[in-house]
């Protein structure tokens, strides 16, 4: 009984998590291969794009213009007893610039984009859809996942840059307007400490994110089993997994891109 309630579990568990992960992996490398191979389905690649930035543009301000002015009202509770309010708008850019843009740009595409593609592959493979392009000789992995991983790609960063200065407008907003930072110390702190290293390593975090999101949604959707109940499972799950990774994969990007500096 005892090693039953082992096997089901504990050896179970990790036995289908390792499985999983492996199918993704095998996934992720036909995907690549395939973008090397012509041909690219452009119009596919710019509605999939087009669909990307105006599901995600929006979620994405309101979430990080909040953060920034959160940042500029913390960061002068810690420096402003100790008289250096002048590195306050420095502390926030290099927080901003190097977590959390790219941070919460990869949720908010997880969450708003990734379960899109998730739930509409998933459709498609409900409606046998995707059967039906293997039996016109069309490989749906190039057609449907290869313009995805494109996408997201390449708006992944777009909307990451727009994160960092949407972030930091709101903290001037908050700094300067509400609570009296001089603005010509802001605007000088901006550029103190912060190169272009940071700026490169946020938005090569922002592509390896993207192509986590595209990666896992397009897996969770493109082998869905269960009907419709399985197209909401495999949604929920793809937003779930990729944040997950997002937090544990930011750690070892950090490690490796600043901490070593």
């Amino acid at each position: 009984m005892v090693l039953g309630m082992i096997d089901k579990y504990v050896v179970q568990p990790v036995y289908n998590f390792f499985d999983e992960v492996g199918r993704i992996v095998l996934f992720a490398m036909e995907a690549i291969t395939l973008l090397f191979r012509p041909p690219l389905f452009w119009r596919e690649i710019l509605t999939e794009s087009h669909h990307v930035a105006t599901t995600c543009i929006i979620p994405v301000v309101c979430t990080v213009a909040p953060i920034g002015c959160i940042l500029a009202i913390q960061a002068l509770n810690i420096l402003r007893p100790l008289g250096v309010e002048k590195l306050m708008s420095s502390m926030v850019v290099i927080i901003m610039v190097r977590e959390l843009s790219p941070a919460m740009t990869s949720i908010m595409i997880a969450a708003q984009a990734g379960t899109s593609m998730a739930a509409e592959l998933g459709t498609m493979r409900v409606k046998e859809e995707i059967e039906a392009q293997d039996v016109m000789a069309v490989n749906p992995i190039q057609y449907l996942v290869i313009p995805r991983f494109i996408a997201l790609f390449i708006m992944c960063p777009i909307l990451t840059v727009i994160a960092f200065f949407v972030g930091m407008a709101g903290s001037y907003v908050i700094s300067v307007y509400v609570e009296g930072v001089n603005k010509g110390a802001f605007l000088t702190g901006l550029w103190t400490y912060l190169e272009m290293y940071d700026v490169g390593g946020a938005i090569f975090k922002s592509c390896v994110f993207g192509l986590v999101v595209a990666v896992i949604s397009c897996y969770k959707g493109f082998y869905v089993t269960g009907g419709a109940a399985g197209v909401g499972r495999a949604a929920n799950d793809a937003v779930v997994i990729c944040i997950t990774t997002f937090l544990i994969l930011n750690y070892f990007l950090t490690s490796i891109l600043w901490i070593t500096m």
